[in-house]
């Protein structure tokens, strides 16, 4: 692996462990095995360091979401939505589940105005995006409203999962049912 992998790597580790704020450039540094100054060499600051970090992870998640999504045996709006809610609550229900990164952005970067609450904003909107070109090239009904809908009940597992709210009794296939229309 090249060190600015590496560097990238640990430090997505750090972050998404600890947090943005929390994580100094002299222990981003020491997780990485190297110097502050090869850190800033590769990335220019800890915002870039940030900004490629988050870059990373969207990276990871789009394609792995892609790729949940494209594995399924016969594609309906049906099997997309539990596909796509049965991928998020893999990804919660890990151990090394520390919450949604880019609310987590948000969280620390509460102005619209940060980069690193735009780049979380643009991740969230290329999931709808997904979601919705999956739904159009079915031919889903009313396409948008379906996307978004799940999209929002997506949402609200991650942030039960971060909350730790696990005593939750759901039935996946009942809010499949309800935010697609189909049965």
């Amino acid at each position: 692996m090249a060190l600015r992998d590496t560097i990238l790597y640990k430090s997505y580790e750090v972050f998404y462990q600890h947090g943005f704020h929390a994580s100094g450039v002299d222990l981003l540094a020491k997780q990485a095995g190297t110097t502050k100054r090869t850190l800033y060499a590769h990335f220019g600051n800890k915002e870039g360091l940030i900004e490629a970090v988050l870059a990373y992870r969207h990276e990871c998640f789009i394609g792995q979401l892609t790729n949940s999504l494209s594995n399924l045996n016969s594609q309906t709006t049906t099997t997309i939505a539990i596909s796509y809610l049965e991928f998020l609550i893999q990804w919660t229900s890990s151990d090394n589940f520390y919450g949604c990164m880019f609310i987590n952005a948000c969280a620390e970067f509460a102005s619209s105005e940060d980069i690193p609450h735009q780049i979380a904003r643009d991740h969230k909107f290329k999931v709808r995006q997904l979601l919705l070109a999956q739904f159009k090239s079915l031919g889903t009904d009313n396409p948008q409203q379906k996307a978004d809908s799940l999209f929002i009940f997506g949402e609200g597992i991650i942030v039960a999962a971060q909350t730790e709210q696990r005593d939750l009794d759901w039935d996946i296939h009942s809010v499949v049912s309800m935010l697609v229309g189909e049965r």
